[in-house]
């Protein structure tokens, strides 16, 4: 009998999505992870891409300055401003994405990543569900529900401005998150209205108390009917499945079959904003700083 929550209706089956896009995933229980407890950087995934993109090797105590580098730039009050411009234009420093190979950077995603701000334990930490690194860096993250939830999607945005944006502990991780999304993997509403929404999936960039969210509307029809989608074979999803801690041949109910579909409305999502090329395009030209009394940070939305 299928376990028939959030995590096996939409949790789960977003990841395969990921995998899908050509995503690779990173277990929390393997014995080569290495993440910097400051920044969450996956060090295990951060070295060899860096290597890759930089052309050169790294020791391991220069790629510990680099991230050290890093958490001190994200320790800045500035909406992350200072990461962000290391991000798009590095300069004088290590280059951290290739935008103009995409094929030199390295995706994975990672489900449940703690951002705990008290070393050996998780208290205090928040864990977004589906956790997206790039170079092993948690660049964005999408919170699910499953459809019809309590309060609907309009309780996640609540939990992450009223919480999660106004925990000073928090700070540094949203100055390193540069996309957010939410699902409860239901289609938008025709009359939904962005200040009471119910149903659907949105992204934001973190703006602190000027946070807010868009919805993605996808302009090709046949964008995700001819997407060059990779197949995933069953023995990676009953992995993933016995990863998150299920049983693995829940994987073979008609129920999860119907969830892990590349068209429910969570998934499309994931392709529509989740495409590699998309993606790098929407952190190097998507994101804008605007200087004011209080800065603000936005990113392009559908018109």
């Amino acid at each position: 009998m299928l376990t028939f929550n959030e995590d096996t209706r939409v949790k789960i089956p977003a990841t395969i999505q990921f995998l899908r896009l050509n995503y690779n995933y990173q277990s929390l229980k393997t014995d080569d992870i290495d993440i910097d407890f400051n920044t969450k950087i996956f060090v295990n995934r951060f070295k060899p891409a860096l290597e890759i993109i930089n052309g050169r090797k790294f020791t391991y105590d220069e790629i510990k300055t680099i991230v050290t580098d890093i958490h001190n730039v994200l320790k800045n009050n500035d909406l992350g401003k200072e990461f962000y411009n290391w991000l798009i234009d590095p300069k004088d420093k290590e280059k951290l994405i290739d935008f103009e190979d995409i094929t030199k950077n390295d995706f994975a995603v990672v489900d449940e990543l703690p951002f705990s701000v008290v070393e050996g334990t998780e208290e205090g930490s928040f864990r977004p569900d589906i956790n997206i690194l790039i170079n092993g860096m948690p660049l964005a993250f999408l919170e699910v529900k499953k459809p019809n939830n309590e309060g609907g999607i309009q309780k996640e945005f609540d939990r992450m401005i009223n919480k999660r944006l106004q925990n000073p502990d928090y700070k540094k991780f949203f100055n390193l998150i540069q996309l957010v999304s939410f699902s409860n993997n239901m289609e938008y509403e025709e009359d939904d209205d962005a200040e009471d929404v119910k149903a659907g999936s949105f992204y934001t960039t973190p703006n602190g108390n000027n946070t807010s969210f868009s919805f993605f509307r996808e302009d090709n029809e046949q964008y995700h009917l001819t997407y060059p989608y990779k197949d995933i074979d069953e023995d990676t999803i009953k992995y993933v499945m016995k990863d998150c801690g299920y049983n693995p041949d829940e994987t073979d109910t008609p129920e999860f079959a119907e969830n892990l579909k590349v068209g429910t409305p969570c998934n499309s999502f994931v392709t529509s904003v989740f495409d590699k090329e998309r993606f790098l395009y929407l952190l190097q030209y998507g994101i804008m700083y605007i200087s004011s009394q209080i800065p603000e940070k936005h990113i392009m939305r559908y018109p």
